[in-house]
């Protein structure tokens, strides 16, 4: 390794990567009169009007290099040093005026690589290996776990990939003629499913796209390379069951097509490892499916009336295996609301199933409703009836489990479950209980997830936020308290595991609950493909740990 990167070498780089290298910016630094030494970006009040207006917006935050969904991975959280507008009131002054406001460069990386092709990425592989900079792969930021941020890292970008095409007869490559054939979509990594809908859309397509919980998600980015949930996924599966190739660059040097027939064990890794471990996705193919009407149901309660909530999840507990042999899926907010949806039944079927649900929300609960509607597409029931799961633009961290349906054997295992819930609702900031495990859809051995994701009837998550001005010594008091809630959920469901995109960041044992028996394959896979460890992200296959320098922004626990 040849040192740190000099201009010159810097220039060297941005003339290899045909002037495609870009400075990264704290999302706000435009509000900031005052920054540190080494902060890119210039104070514009003009500009920080838009900031400002746009600082809660998903889409806005997604497109931008130094944007973040969950934005404590912008800072450098062990020190304070930071970029923060006050997400309950952007426009406070406090937040960016008042004398110890300084703008820092935190967790953004300084330079990013605004990929194009695969000889950019080459590019970056090289002078990581030849300076010893660290790299990180960015698109979207939506990261619980600061994945794809780092401090003086060089990013890999791959936001600006926006290519979007519908083959009803997909054959992978490398298969033989005579083989199965899908229908698929093929996308860059900087695809959102709000770009896929929307170009579904605008082509009168007529298919069906199975999504998580927000639209600016990126397909082929660390949602499916981590699993990839939503409220299809009871039925269709996981978005990592539905990937059928990868265009993937290794930092081995090779350039590849990764599917059932070629390069599978890569493909595996891909479905289910983790994104940013063991190679830049340029694009994805996967399977989409003929457009359907779904049943659609949302039914809202006040949760503030004691006993409401917790006779809600107990509902839910008592019917979560019958709903998931049926089909439906399922978004539970303790706060007060259900989301299901049903592709496979009749209207008249569907009308049935939910009687009970109808009848326990409007005869048993004050201040609730209940609607249940047919949409004819995917995409109407999505923006009609799914309601923002988690806030953007604020400091947040999650923890999560998976509950497997042994815990909903008997009556009185449903209760303990239950209670045990309740009891971690009732200290975080928010919540959500999904019904979206691939219970029906099964486990067909093609994805390398953990394996307690296909028994699993219910996937609890938890989270905790904060404001601007908290402490680096309150911030990491959260993350210990968010650590010890979680384990409540663990010790109810000791041999299962974590999602590993909505995980908590300090999770124990993190090999074994993100990947179970999966985890020796997927470490020699990565060995195999990334030998002199080029990429490394927290608690990711081969992780070098947190006393490695480049996670000194981390939280010190």
């Amino acid at each position: 390794m040849g040192g740190v990167p000099t201009s010159t070498c810097w220039a060297t780089l941005n003339k290899t990567v045909g002037g495609r290298l870009v400075q990264g910016a704290p999302f706000a630094r435009s509000c900031f009169a005052s920054a540190s030494a080494g902060t890119n970006g210039v104070f514009d009040a003009k500009e920080c009007t838009v900031v400002q207006k746009n600082y809660l917006d998903h889409f806005s935050l997604t497109g931008n290099l130094g944007g973040y969904i969950n934005t404590q991975w912008e800072t450098c959280q062990r020190s304070g040093a930071q970029c923060l507008l006050d997400s309950t009131a952007p426009t406070n002054p406090v937040a960016f005026t008042s004398p110890n406001r300084t703008c820092s460069q935190g967790s953004v990386p300084p330079f990013a690589i605004n990929v194009s092709s695969a000889q950019d990425v080459l590019a970056g592989f090289e002078f990581s290996k030849t300076y010893g900079v660290p790299l990180v792969v960015k698109n979207t930021g939506h990261d619980y776990k600061g994945r794809s941020a780092g401090p003086g890292a060089l990013a890999l970008w791959v936001n600006s990939l926006k290519t979007i095409e519908h083959n009803p007869q997909f054959l992978p490559t490398g298969c033989a003629t005579g083989g199965a054939k899908e229908n698929a979509v093929t996308v860059g990594a900087g695809v959102t499913y709000s770009d896929l809908l929307a170009f579904v859309s605008m082509h009168n397509l007529n298919l069906t796209i199975p999504t998580g919980g927000d639209l600016t998600v990126g397909v082929a980015g660390g949602y499916v390379q981590g699993g990839g949930h939503g409220i299809l996924s009871n039925v269709y599966g996981l978005a990592a069951d539905r990937a059928l190739e990868f265009e993937v660059v290794t930092p081995s040097g090779a350039h590849l097509w990764a599917n059932g027939c070629q390069n599978t064990d890569i493909f595996w890794a891909l479905k289910g490892g983790g994104g940013g471990t063991f190679g830049v996705v340029l694009g994805m193919t996967t399977k989409v499916f003929e457009q359907t009407g779904i049943n659609a149901v949302l039914a809202t309660f006040n949760a503030t009336v004691p006993g409401q909530r917790l006779a809600v999840l107990q509902f839910a507990a008592d019917n979560a295996l019958q709903w998931a042999q049926l089909g439906w899926g399922v978004y539970i907010f303790p706060a007060g609301g259900l989301v299901l949806g049903n592709i496979l039944l009749s209207p008249d079927e569907a009308k049935a199933s939910m009687d009970s649900l109808r009848t326990f929300i409007t005869g048993n609960l004050t201040g609730s409703s209940f609607t249940m509607a047919v949409e004819s597409t995917y995409e109407a029931f999505f923006n009609n009836f799914v309601f923002a799961i988690h806030p953007d633009g604020v400091p947040l961290t999650a923890a999560s489990r998976l509950i497997p349906s042994t815990n909903f054997k008997s009556a009185d295992q449903r209760v303990d479950l239950v209670k045990t819930v309740d009891a971690a609702v009732n200290l975080v900031d928010l919540a959500v209980v999904f019904g979206t495990t691939p219970w029906l859809h099964g486990d067909q051995g093609s994805t390398s997830v953990n394996p307690a994701w296909y028994n699993s009837l219910w996937h609890v998550a938890i989270g905790k936020t904060w404001d601007f001005n908290t402490t680096a010594a309150e911030i990491e008091g959260k993350y210990k308290n968010l650590t010890a809630v979680a384990s409540g959920l663990r010790l109810l469901a000791p041999l299962s595991g974590a999602y590993v995109n909505e995980a908590d960041v300090f999770e124990p044992n993190w090999q074994e609950s993100f990947w179970g028996s999966n985890y020796p394959r997927l470490l020699a896979i990565k060995t195999k493909y990334d030998p002199n460890h080029l990429l490394d992200c927290w608690q990711c296959v081969g992780w070098l740990g947190s006393g490695n320098e480049r996670y000194d922004c981390y939280p010190d626990i």
